[in-house]
């Protein structure tokens, strides 16, 4: 069960921010101005601050938008079930405009060989891939287990592209963590993010002595992303909604 708590702040005109924070799942986003945020009036600033922070939203629907899936800190095609479940979120958000998986083939075209990935350069790759496809926005995610067990042999990836430190507020031996975050490929303004943890023991609890390990993983990754994907799609619901 999650509970909402939710706070509206108006920073300036026309700019609202909403963010939803839930035991276990959240999303939240922003559309906050960096002009506004670097503003004199606001006192001193450092150079390199600025430079980060100055950065305007330009968010407008529909769109082309780009889906990518990160394993491992690289771009990874999702799984068949995946698929489906992000055509279903497709078709029931078929007003914000069309979604186009991000594609590992054009990645390799335009970045090359990036062998060992880094955290910092791979969204970077993403945006340069996404803009050789012409799409205007990119959905990222990545889906991972953590464990307040030592020694357990239970894991999913290594989830520490986008909001690794998050915790689930239950008491979960192991769980699944889905996260995701929506950016702008031209600027790559950060317009929201989206959190989920789903509770895994009973399956980490077989894992070892599972002979169909993999069938086991792609069990768990699902659960994971069918938790996730009504929360991206919140966050998104909520993006369309802001004043603009």
């Amino acid at each position: 069960m999650c509970y909402l708590h939710i706070y509206w702040s108006y920073p300036m005109r026309r700019t609202l921010a909403l963010f939803i924070l839930l035991a276990g799942c959240s999303h939240a986003i922003q559309t906050t101005s960096g002009a506004a945020f670097v503003a004199p009036a606001n006192g001193p600033i450092d150079k390199d601050i600025a430079a980060v922070a100055a950065i305007e939203p330009n968010l407008n629907f529909p769109a082309r938008i780009g889906v990518a899936r990160i394993v491992n800190g690289a771009l990874s095609l999702p799984s068949a079930d995946e698929t489906e479940e992000l055509a279903g979120m497709a078709e029931t958000l078929a007003r914000l405009g069309t979604f186009v998986q991000v594609s590992p083939l054009i990645s390799a075209m335009v970045n090359g060989d990036n062998s060992g990935p880094t955290t910092d350069r791979a969204i970077q790759d993403i945006r340069r891939t996404a803009a050789r496809q012409h799409l205007d926005y990119v959905l990222i995610y990545e889906i991972g287990a953590r464990s307040s067990e030592r020694g357990t042999p239970f894991a999913l990836a290594d989830v520490t592209l986008i909001g690794g430190a998050f915790l689930p507020t239950r008491n979960i031996k192991v769980a699944g963590v889905g996260n995701a975050i929506f950016l702008d490929v031209r600027t790559g303004y950060p317009y929201g993010t989206a959190q989920v943890a789903e509770d895994l023991s009973g399956l980490a609890r077989s894992f070892g002595t599972d002979r169909r390990a993999q069938a086991l993983q792609d069990r768990a990754t699902l659960k994971v992303f069918k938790a996730l994907v009504p929360e991206v799609q919140a966050m998104l619901v909520a993006l369309q909604a802001t004043p603009r």
